[in-house]
């Protein structure tokens, strides 16, 4: 009866907006973002309300409070769910929990302790109190099921998608031109977007340019991360001398990225693990091929679809750099279809009506 009278009325659900201040160009502010839109555009009987942090970026298509605010505290009374966006916890709150997890790239790799101390620690016992659980893929919810212990009953899958402008068709030979001869000269390149923090291998891709490139003509374009280049590293690109092959842009928006992409012989990516991988399908939406590392998450959606490597042999890596990377048209298509934002929508209606049981 109680659940019947919350999905009549209308669930109320509590977010905390974690990620809107700590990361708000990165993928899980995305996964977030399009979320809201696409609650919206299916009309769901769900009102988020997501209380912001100072200095926070305000994600579209939702309510917002600033945290400590009137509002903010009103919205968390009234809350018949509270979701977290990076497995922080209100203890004040007497709703039940629902929590989405992204990876386990801490739990799995202590050594490169990409998030702070005590990290693992909190995440796993955000997912044992959550009353529903959303894993963003099989790996990631098969990891949940061995290293937290969630019940395979309390968990739902929800793919992330692709968002506007990838989904719209292909870029115009012309406007890929263009983009080349901006910003490579008209060269060839090899492309790869996103961090570049210590889980991601960045440096194995560098090493491997630099051994490859006397042999092509390719270069290699970079985006996204919110530092430049380390020191060693650019003494690898100035010992190779590889300065004007090498180019480095901290931001775009998303038109210039789809452009990007469409104008790159291969996305790039080697990191040891992901959660998902939004370029992956990004660049499948943009017509562009991929080489990447040869880890369980990319088999998952780019099987058939990619180069495969492995993560730290850089010598594999420089000659994959050397060959021709296939692209079929169908390829598109299947990502557009299989990978949709009102599909994870969906999922997150069935996970908040498991919560309320």
């Amino acid at each position: 009866m109680l659940e019947e009278n919350k999905m009549r009325s209308g669930m109320r659900i509590s977010v905390d907006g974690w990620v809107f201040r700590n990361s708000p160009n990165g993928g899980i502010a995305r996964y977030w973002s399009e979320l809201f839109r696409a609650m919206n555009s299916l009309e769901a009987n769900v009102r988020y309300h997501v209380s912001l942090p100072p200095g926070s970026r305000r994600p579209p298509h939702v309510r917002t409070s600033r945290t400590g605010s009137p509002g903010a505290y009103w919205a968390a009374w009234r809350a018949d769910l509270f979701h977290s966006t990076y497995y922080t916890h209100w203890p004040r709150m007497r709703c039940p929990e629902v929590t989405t997890v992204y990876d386990f790239v801490d739990a799995s790799f202590p050594l490169l302790h990409p998030n702070s101390a005590g990290f693992v620690d909190r995440q796993l016992a955000a997912l044992r109190r959550a009353a529903a659980v959303i894993a963003i893929s099989k790996s990631t919810r098969d990891l949940a099921i061995e290293l937290a212990g969630v019940a395979p009953s309390r968990i739902f899958l929800a793919y992330p998608a692709i968002a506007e402008p990838f989904t719209q068709s292909l870029p115009t030979a012309d406007a890929i031109r263009k983009f080349r001869e901006e910003h490579t000269g008209g060269a060839p390149y090899l492309i790869h977007v996103g961090h570049r923090k210590n889980y991601k291998n960045f440096r194995t891709i560098l090493k491997a340019f630099c051994r490859m490139a006397p042999k092509t003509d390719r270069h290699l374009l970079i985006i996204g991360g919110k530092d430049r280049l380390d020191e060693d590293e650019i003494h690898w690109i100035i010992a190779s001398r590889l300065m004007d092959r090498v180019h480095f842009k901290r931001h775009v928006d998303d038109a210039t990225l789809r452009l990007a992409y469409a104008g790159a012989d291969a996305m790039v990516h080697a990191s040891l693990m992901e959660g998902f991988g939004i370029p992956v399908l990004e660049a499948l939406a943009c017509g562009t091929g991929l080489i990447l590392s040869d880890i369980p998450v990319y088999r998952e959606i780019a099987e058939g679809m990619a180069t495969f490597v492995e993560a730290g042999d850089a010598d594999a890596w420089a000659q994959a750099f050397l060959s021709a990377v296939e692209v079929q048209p169908a390829w598109r298509e299947e990502v557009l279809k299989r990978y949709t934002w009102d599909a994870a929508a969906q999922v997150h209606l069935k996970a908040y009506e498991c919560a309320l049981k």
